[in-house]
């Protein structure tokens, strides 16, 4: 049967509050360096992820406005780019005008040149012509005249 005993529950009571004792005298300061030591590690690590995330954002943010940075810069690029071939379109173009304008000037020479040889071929031949055409009938006429004069 069981039976309460005064001396029993003394000597757990004393045995309780011996064993507490040798636990906070051996243990317990260990035990709390363990914890703290754990409590410092779990907080240095979620300062280095705040401190990752901060950079992270950082780098993100840099990344951004060089990305923005390269895209004016294409832009810019591109505008110039743009502007040097309606440049160099124009210049081509008058080029091609003035090109054209000589070309015209030397064809209309050419063709007056062309007209003046064959104005003087054409006079050439009218006074070879009139020439030969005056030399049969002073021909013609001589000896019409020698006919006549028989």
């Amino acid at each position: 049967m069981l039976s309460i005993n005064f001396w029993n529950i003394l000597w757990t009571v004393v045995n309780l509050l011996v064993l507490y004792v040798v636990f906070r005298k051996f243990l317990y300061q260990r035990v709390m360096n363990v914890i703290e030591a754990r409590e410092e590690m779990v907080k240095k690590q979620f300062d280095d992820v705040k401190k990752s995330e901060e950079d992270a954002r950082k780098l993100k943010a840099d990344y951004e406005e060089r990305l923005s940075d390269a895209r004016t810069e294409a832009d810019q690029i591109i505008i110039d780019a743009r502007a040097r071939a309606e440049e160099e379109h124009a210049r081509s173009v008058e080029k091609t005008r003035e090109e054209t304008e000589h070309m015209l000037e030397k064809a209309k020479e050419d063709i007056a040149n062309e007209q003046e040889k064959a104005q003087q071929a054409a006079q050439a031949e009218i006074a070879r012509l009139a020439v030969i055409a005056a030399r049969k009938i002073m021909k013609t006429g001589d000896a019409h005249d020698t006919g006549s004069s028989k």
